[in-house]
């Protein structure tokens, strides 16, 4: 056969040094670059391909471009080590063959799975093939150790060029942002807008909860104003920001579910088109930046950088960049998922790697990929305030989203400041708010010592509530119940605010940024009203807009779903409306029709009254003005 002369020459007779521990690292190295820099490219172009499936997916930035190649020549060193080891027991002169074999194998299989259309055994196959054409192609045409170490500073300088553009880049990007924003006026108050995420209003302790929950946010409560029944505008946390931000319902904004990215960024087509609070406040003079711990549905990626200057979402910690690369949401799937006796999981905790281990991932069980290292409010509150740190001349304006009382539930085994053990589901979805409670009392604290905390107007909310087994559910999303859409709302400002005042008053906390322009300017023409202050100042409860929650149709419920979808009407099966007024809940259902409960008298929303006199007509007004869905939402 033509050429195999050449070619077993080629395999018999390696180059002198190419057996060498030396050569196995330095093939180690460039093949780790090339195969990270090709994944990074890959998982940010298949984010945008795949954007139908955003929940599974590795959700990635442009970081990603030196955090692959980073990770692969880490674990391609290790892989390319014990390859070596192996091949001196059996056959030393094979040993530099044997190390270009396995990395063109692995690099092949990290290419092909990162697409997320082919099984993981057709990958293997499909990379089994191309590493042998590789291998073969190597041997004959170029002497492999030769090559490599002479491209390998390329490749390095590659990598460190491609960090340099990113990270400075960034960070160039920023300051030119901030040197070009108007001038703040000169009494401007700081803005922070929390939220927590998943937070339902009745297991706030100041809201008469039994358990001392939330011993900060009571604090807040009782120097401000809060509202007692503050509704969400939807169930779970993409549209409530997109409407947090915008001060838009969904039948106007239409981002019911995740929309695809566009290439070229989203500029204004963010956030349904409409301006946002953070915007509004970057025209004023305003520093502006965002911090989230849910990388999932409020994200850069998402349009939520709309108006933010900065924006701290993904890669927080070496362990949340880890896995979101391919090999380690590979690793987190095999092996943290074992139990704490595992040898895995010993070797990492004897290891000191316990932010791989201790409760510390997103999504029931699952480790890595959409949900990354859990980021806790300790990491959310460093990222604020050091971020800060970094110039007080301007005026600020942060949103933060604290993502520890979200499933799954339970504050980390480390903190021990907890009155109640965490047995059940609720002692552990509690324990969570006691956890971020605390941090945010710390976080205030920390304001409080840079001297920023007086002159700062401080709210908090949360996106949506959550369904501890009620109406047959677990978690959230899929309804629109009172446990589901009625939330905490404070707002907070020494001398500017009054103290101790409570509205009953049903409102959305989507009316956030007509109510901050409101308190900054004393007008608003930028955000549909009207704004809360109107309630502590004048108070007309008589003539206030009900409050609206509304659900897109998702035909994809979670594996805890599909009882509920039998029993109840959900988002499985078509879109949902509701309405709050000071005594009734209408819930509507585009296919299975109406509910609507005295809420006043049974909080729990237990008797659907819409077969009783006054139930029907309550009904029938109040589904009459309902408003039309946003035609993205229409199916």
């Amino acid at each position: 056969m033509p050429g195999s002369e050449s070619l077993n020459e080629s395999l018999a007779s390696p180059d002198a040094h190419s057996s060498g521990l030396g050569s196995a690292l330095i093939f180690a190295v460039w093949f780790g670059v090339l195969a990270g820099i090709v994944e990074g490219l890959g998982l940010l172009a298949f984010q945008h391909i795949n954007w139908q499936r955003w929940g599974p997916m590795i959700h990635v930035s442009g970081k990603i471009l030196w955090i692959s190649p980073i990770v692969d020549v880490a674990f391609f060193v290790v892989v390319s080590a014990l390859v070596w080891l192996l091949m001196q027991l059996i056959r030393p002169t094979k040993s530099g063959h044997a190390v270009v074999f396995v990395l063109s194998f692995l690099s092949a299989y990290d290419w092909l799975s990162i697409t997320a259309r082919l099984d993981r055994r057709a990958c293997g196959l499909l990379a089994l093939g191309v590493s042998f054409a590789i291998f073969r192609w190597f041997s004959a045409h170029l002497n492999v150790r030769r090559f490599c170490r002479r491209t390998v500073s390329l490749a390095v300088l590659l990598l460190v060029l491609t960090f340099v553009a990113i990270e400075g880049g960034t960070r160039l990007a920023e300051r030119k942002a901030i040197a070009n924003l108007p001038p703040a006026a000169n009494d401007a108050p700081n803005v922070l807008v929390i939220v927590v995420d998943t937070l339902r209003g009745d297991h706030v302790s100041s809201a008469g909860y039994a358990r001392p929950t939330t011993p900060n946010l009571d604090n807040l409560s009782r120097q401000g104003v809060t509202f007692e029944n503050a509704i969400a505008p939807c169930s779970w946390s993409l549209p409530s920001h997109v409407s947090l931000l915008t001060g838009r319902y969904l039948y106007e904004h239409g981002v019911g579910n995740v929309q695809r990215e566009p290439w070229l960024g989203w500029g204004t087509r963010g956030l349904g088109g409409f301006v946002s609070l953070a915007e509004a406040l970057e025209n004023r003079g305003y520093r502006t930046g965002a911090f989230s711990a849910n990388r999932t549905y409020f994200s850069h990626d998402l349009g939520f950088g709309r108006g933010f200057v900065h924006f701290e979402d993904y890669f927080h910690s070496p362990a949340d960049m880890f896995v979101r690369t391919f090999y380690g949401r590979e690793f987190a799937r095999i092996y943290l998922i074992r139990s704490e006796k595992s040898l895995v999981k010993r070797m990492l905790r004897s290891l000191g790697m316990t932010s791989l281990l201790d409760q510390d991932a997103e999504g029931s069980g699952s480790y890595g990929g959409a949900f990354g290292i859990r980021k806790r409010a300790d990491v959310i509150n460093n990222e604020l305030l050091q971020w800060l740190d970094k110039s007080q001349s301007r005026p600020f304006f942060a949103f933060l989203n604290y993502f520890d009382v979200h499933d799954p539930y339970g504050a980390p085994r480390a903190y021990v400041n907890l009155p109640w053990q965490q047995l059940t589901e609720v002692d552990r979805y509690d324990a969570g708010i006691r956890f971020t409670d605390d941090y945010l009392g710390r976080l205030l604290k920390g304001l409080d010592a840079r001297g920023q905390l007086q002159n700062t107007l401080v709210i908090v909310t949360s996106d949506h509530g959550e369904s501890l087994g009620q109406h047959h559910l677990q978690t959230h999303g899929r309804a629109l119940y009172r446990e589901l859409i009625q939330v905490p709302l404070i707002f907070w400002f020494p001398n500017r605010i009054p103290a101790g005042v409570r509205v009953p008053q049903p409102v959305t906390n989507a009316a956030i940024p007509a109510t901050v322009m409101s308190l900054l300017t004393n007008d608003n023409a930028t955000f549909p009203g009207p704004s809360l202050d109107r309630l502590w100042k004048t108070p007309s409860p008589d003539t206030w807009p009900n409050p609206l929650s509304e659900l897109a149709e998702n035909k994809y419920p979670g594996k805890n779903d599909r009882e509920a979808d039998r029993l109840i009407p959900t988002a499985s099966t078509g879109a949902m409306r509701s309405v709050v007024t000071p005594q009734w809940h209408l819930v509507a259902h585009d296919l299975k029709g109406i509910q609507i409960f005295d809420w006043m008298n049974d909080p729990s929303e237990n008797k659907d009254l819409v077969n009783t006199p006054e139930g029907a007509r309550a009904a029938l007004d109040l589904a009459s003005k309902l408003p039309r869905r946003h035609p993205d939402n229409e199916h």
